[in-house]
């Protein structure tokens, strides 16, 4: 069973693992999965921003647990020292502010929970405040996609526009795994 296959089948749930998974994993954007499913059903938009907001939250708790029990060096292999250094100082003097405005952009999630919990930010803090800032992000994003459907005729232009998201996003992982490979590189 290849990926969209899974997805269209298990499209709940799928949402979901994924949401999870890439809130403590460098993976591409929730978008790369939300905007087919909300293309193909509209009706069930809202549906999705709760499916998508609950799995970044949960996954979110994850990374921040690991962070939280490991320190800095669960983001070792992931990012930069350099990239580290500034997403630590900017927690420490934004704190949640930082974590609601990283949750509402496409910055990496995952390295939002990883900095909150080598931080020592407070947990119940942290969560809600992620989990508000993922719910707003997957409410703008899938309504506007439900517009847009009604706009656009998605059988024709749907499946394009998901692929052009999903490149764009493949292609701004290889540039962050290429930066962070220089970087590693330059050190040795």
């Amino acid at each position: 069973m290849n990926l969209q296959a899974f997805f269209t089948l298990w499209q709940d749930v799928g949402l979901i693992l994924y949401a999870i998974l890439k809130a403590f994993l460098p993976l591409p954007s929730l978008e790369v999965v939300l905007t087919p499913l909300c293309l193909k059903h509209p009706e069930k938009w809202l549906l999705y921003s709760f499916e998508g907001a609950i799995g970044t939250c949960i996954g979110g708790a994850i990374g921040y647990g690991i962070a939280y029990s490991v320190g800095r060096k669960a983001l070792a292999h992931i990012a930069s020292d350099e990239d580290i250094e500034k997403g630590e100082t900017l927690m420490r003097k934004h704190g949640l502010l930082a974590v609601f405005i990283g949750g509402i952009t496409p910055i990496p999630d995952f390295l939002l929970a990883y900095l909150a919990g080598f931080t020592k930010m407070p947990f119940l803090s942290f969560t809600l405040c992620d989990g508000m800032a993922r719910l707003l992000r997957s409410i703008i994003v899938t309504y506007g996609l439900k517009s847009l459907g009604t706009i656009i005729h998605v059988d024709a232009f749907g499946t394009w526009f998901s692929l052009l998201i999903l490149v764009w996003m493949l292609y701004r992982w290889y540039q962050s795994r290429r930066k962070l490979r220089s970087q590693t590189t330059s050190k040795k």
